[in-house]
């Protein structure tokens, strides 16, 4: 079996666009097997295997869950006529052919507004508010550590430079992330 890794970049808003890139991977003769992090954290990893090309909907879904859940979630799918391919940090991924799609309904699991609202608010609450608080508790301690007059001024003063930065770089990814999940 021949298998091929990618790795690319996609934020948690751009589920959508993740799963149209499977689509494409499918119509091209390889389908997605596994998702996972890379050796750089910020880069994802996806196996994907070797396959006849043929025309598939995937579709991602958030929903953490406790794992006495997990089954009755799975079969609601897979009723549903939903292939089930892996789990990735809280995400769902799931397949079904084109062949077996009866309405224009089925390409989507989530084909109202607020099936697709309600996954947007979980992943807002569960993955970008504590992220934003944690970091909003740091900066009354940045603008301490720039008033702090000691030996270590310098070295103190670059840290944080460097922390601002990084923190400016945060916001502007969460700023994005909400731009595309609005």
């Amino acid at each position: 079996m021949e298998k091929k890794n990618v790795y690319r970049i996609f934020t948690i808003a751009d589920y959508e666009r993740e799963a149209l890139y499977f689509r494409e991977m499918h119509a091209k003769g390889w389908k997605l097997r596994k998702v996972s992090y890379s050796i750089l954290l910020s880069v994802i990893k996806y196996t994907f295997e070797k396959c006849q090309p043929e025309q598939v909907s995937y579709q991602l879904d958030f929903y953490p869950m406790e794992k006495s859940d997990r089954s009755s979630y799975l079969q609601l799918f897979k009723d549903c006529g939903w292939e089930h391919i892996t789990d990735f940090n809280s995400f769902s991924y799931f397949r079904k052919a084109h062949s077996e799609i009866e309405s224009n309904a089925e390409f989507e699991i989530y084909n109202d507004a607020a099936g697709k609202l309600n996954m947007v608010h979980r992943i807002l609450r569960l993955r970008l508010l504590p992220i934003l608080f944690f970091f909003s508790m740091l900066i009354p301690l940045f603008l301490k550590l720039l008033s702090e007059r000691d030996v270590f001024r310098g070295l103190v003063f670059l840290l944080t430079i460097i922390d601002c930065v990084l923190l400016l770089a945060l916001v502007v990814q969460i700023s994005y992330i909400f731009w595309r999940l609005f």
